[in-house]
């Protein structure tokens, strides 16, 4: 079972299914155009489910600032270290993963991924009830170094919060650089009480 969260045009479930073909992966996009294209990459794969809205820590909704770079777009404002420019502002509605999985049965996560532009922490916060109950497996997340975006959470408030409760760091991936500095990569986490 995956959670893909901020599945933008389908390239990791593509990754997902290539490398664990029986999977069932709920992937979630918030941005109607790159939903579509989402939508269309996805059409016809089994145990795939997309969804048209975003994953926060309180359920309503929020201005999606839409980027002519769609891989971009986030609900924080672009700084100077960030690329492209809004086009749009569009209203999309947010869920919490601890909401979502109990609308939908699902008893436990083998593996969140959260790309949001920013928004991880949020993210996490949304699913504090399945963090607690131990019912998620494996977290790999984007971390972003540079000031990309204005608000932005530092990195070790997001390594606080996941290893105060009960993950550990596997390992970082795929490091990019901005003016000879750390600016984003990804990492994987690991729930100590899955594996020993």
């Amino acid at each position: 079972m995956i959670l893909d969260v901020g599945g933008h045009i389908g390239d990791s479930v593509a990754l997902f299914k290539q490398s664990f073909p029986g999977c069932v992966i709920h992937s979630f996009e918030p941005s109607p155009k790159s939903f579509r294209k989402l939508k269309a990459n996805t059409a016809g794969q089994p145990d795939v489910f997309i969804w048209n809205h975003a994953i926060g820590a309180t359920p309503g909704q929020q201005a999606l600032l839409e980027n002519e770079s769609t891989g971009m777009s986030s609900f924080l404002e672009l700084s100077e270290f960030g690329w492209g420019k809004i086009v749009d502002r569009t209203v999309v509605d947010v869920t919490t993963l601890d909401s979502f999985v109990a609308a939908n049965q699902i008893d436990r996560i083998d593996i969140l991924k959260s790309d949001t532009q920013g928004y991880e922490l949020e993210v996490l916060q949304g699913a504090e009830r399945l963090l607690a109950a131990n019912r998620i497996g494996l977290i790999y997340l984007e971390l972003i170094f540079s000031p990309m975006y204005r608000g932005l959470p530092p990195v070790h408030q997001l390594f606080e919060y996941l290893i105060g409760r009960g993950f550990e760091l596997v390992s970082i991936y795929g490091m990019q650089y901005q003016r000879n500095v750390a600016d984003w990569a990804d990492a994987l986490f690991v729930n100590k009480s899955h594996f020993h």
